[in-house]
């Protein structure tokens, strides 16, 4: 599933949803212990890496695509570690990191128990995982792009799944659960709030680009059904404008686990 969805995107990515993701920053990384040893897991552009060094962490990262590690690479240079890797299958050894940051990722991967599972085995002892994901409510970014659809009378397309025994209830609730399962001596979870402010084009380089499900319903279509719907969207945006601005109100789960 996670290879279906962001392969081949980085730099639609980069130019859309990596805005709406480096929002949620400022909490993930707050009150970072001195020095400490971070892994970025799943590291899209590098803005996360990018951040906790700035806060004076030792940042490694990794991330599936080769695309999103060339990009991190081009933004972090030669001197921080960036790998082609993924979950659930880290190159490192067990006990490395005092943090492990999974900032939207576990909603992504194919076995989100295993992937938990290997977050807490890279995490030294005394350690943390700090993790993020979208909950199980719809977003208003993902609302606007359902009435575009209805409104061009788009087809569904048939979008990548987990199977039922592998999902878990996304929510505050569910994440804390998984991270108990994997291992967690204890979490804290909680929503976490703001306001998405992107400029049209670049919300549109997501379906156009191949992002996620809007891109996986943006290619279902033909192009006469394309033209509709950057027609629909253009129209049904206006009441989210600010200026040269569309604003989404957003939110996400955050669940921290000790080790």
């Amino acid at each position: 599933m996670a290879q279906q969805l962001w392969s081949n995107v980085a730099d639609a990515y980069a130019r859309s949803f990596a805005g709406l993701c480096a929002s949620s920053l400022p909490v993930v990384l707050a009150d970072l212990p001195p020095g400490a040893r971070l892994l970025d897991v799943g590291c899209g552009t590098g803005a996360l890496a990018e951040e906790a060094i700035g806060r004076g962490a030792r940042v490694s990262a990794c991330d599936v695509d080769a695309d999103m590690v060339a990009l991190a690479h081009a933004r972090l240079g030669a001197s921080v570690p960036v790998a082609v890797a993924g979950l659930p299958d880290l190159q490192h050894d067990d006990g490395v990191f005092d943090v492990v940051v999974a900032n939207f990722v576990l909603n992504h991967v194919d076995d989100p128990a295993a992937s938990a599972a290997e977050l807490v085995r890279v995490a030294a002892p005394g350690g943390s995982l700090r993790t993020t994901i979208w909950s199980n409510q719809p977003t208003a970014q993902g609302q606007l792009f359902r009435a575009v659809m209805e409104a061009s009378a788009a087809i569904d397309p048939q979008f990548p799944a987990l199977p039922e025994d592998k999902d878990f209830v996304r929510s505050v609730e569910g994440l804390g659960d998984l991270l108990l399962a994997a291992g967690c001596r204890e979490v804290e979870g909680r929503f976490v709030t703001w306001d998405w402010r992107v400029l049209p084009d670049d919300f549109w380089a997501a379906p156009t680009g191949g992002v996620a499900g809007v891109g996986v319903a943006w290619r279902a279509q033909t192009p006469d059904v394309q033209g509709r719907m950057r027609a629909e969207f253009d129209r049904l945006r206006q009441p989210l404008m600010d200026g040269e601005h569309i604003v989404f109100p957003a939110s996400a789960v955050m669940v921290s686990g000790s080790v």
